[in-house]
């Protein structure tokens, strides 16, 4: 590997490490957790002998590290992030992170080294970072009810923005009248909200019995009574699970509805399609980190699955209008 793009990787590796450490350390602060908040500070600790060992290999080099620093705009997303979406999906952002850097810090140990001792300190550092899986694997346990909220909320306003933002392209081609497409998208939105929490609601009623079966047959197993408390949880599980969905279809329905109040049918036609393709694939975002996908991919394949459902909501309805002469002004 040529010298300036391996010094170059080893900068950025040195800044990665910084910026975990320094994240770890005030996402410990935070947590309520006690075992969560003991194992980011080890965390944080463990990056900072990281950092350390790049500094070192730095500064051996005559490369000077007092001008790199952690990336602070990264920390303050991922702590905003914490803030809105929990534990559990800030978790999974940092697991898909340290994915990539064990990728990173594989590809670059393949490379040839001259020093075997090099070579063997990364080996270790890799194996520090895959332990990292354990932790979080732990935290996703502990935060299972607010993935599975999160995920609900998601859905719910992703279902909103599609197919409302259909809806209204369809409407754009045959009504003339700005207000009149906005009232048919609020039924749309009303219908939609109603259908997808009784959807929600009856998918998560049925996997509640069936957990609820599992406890039992348990306490059957084990000689025990009842977790009552326990049961009382996983019953009330649907009730909530269709209460997100239903609200979040709502919002998601909204931010394509609002432009239609105030601009014309085609000006709002076009600004409600940038919202859906920005909300649309940040969300998506969401999801794809808490199944472990390709983030940008998910994303960016959602947004235009959004507009390509538009479009073609639009284009059918223009045709009705040019060949049937239907139109509403």
């Amino acid at each position: 590997m040529d010298v300036s793009k391996q010094l170059a990787k080893i900068r950025a590796f040195y800044r990665d490490e910084l910026t975990d450490m320094q994240f770890y350390r005030k996402l410990s602060e935070r947590v309520s957790d006690e075992r969560l908040r003991t194992e980011l500070s080890r965390l944080a600790s463990v990056e900072e002998k990281h950092s350390k060992f790049w500094k070192d290999f730095l500064d051996r080099n005559g490369i000077s590290t007092t001008h790199i620093k952690p990336r602070n705009l990264k920390i303050r997303l991922l702590l905003i992030f914490h803030i809105i979406l929990g534990t559990g999906i800030t978790v999974k952002l940092m697991e898909h992170g340290e994915v990539e850097t064990v990728a990173k810090y594989r590809s670059f140990a393949d490379v040839p080294q001259e020093n075997k001792k090099f070579k063997t300190d990364i080996e270790g550092i890799i194996d520090d970072e895959i332990e990292h899986e354990d932790i979080f694997s732990y935290s996703l346990e502990e935060n299972e009810k607010l993935v599975s909220r999160n995920r609900d909320i998601v859905y719910g306003m992703s279902d909103g923005l599609v197919e409302v933002l259909a809806a209204l392209a369809g409407l754009t081609a045959l009504i003339t009248d700005h207000y009149y497409i906005a009232l048919g998208g609020l039924v749309v939105a009303i219908s939609g909200a109603i259908s997808m929490s009784v959807g929600a609601y009856l998918s998560a009623d049925t996997e509640s019995k069936y957990r609820i079966s599992m406890v039992k047959r348990h306490a059957i197993l084990k000689n025990q009574s009842d977790d009552l408390q326990k049961i009382k949880s996983i019953n009330k599980g649907s009730t909530i699970s269709a209460r997100n969905v239903g609200v979040f279809y709502i919002i998601g329905a909204a931010i394509p509805i609002i432009p239609y109040i105030f601009l014309l049918p085609y000006y709002a036609l076009a600004v409600s399609a940038a919202l859906v393709f920005f909300v649309q694939g940040f969300s998506n975002a969401i999801v794809a980190l808490t199944m472990n996908m390709t983030v940008f991919r998910e994303a960016t394949k959602a947004a235009f699955l959004a507009l390509l459902a538009a479009a073609a909501s639009f284009a059918v309805a223009y045709m009705f209008h040019i060949f049937l002469h239907i139109s509403i002004l």
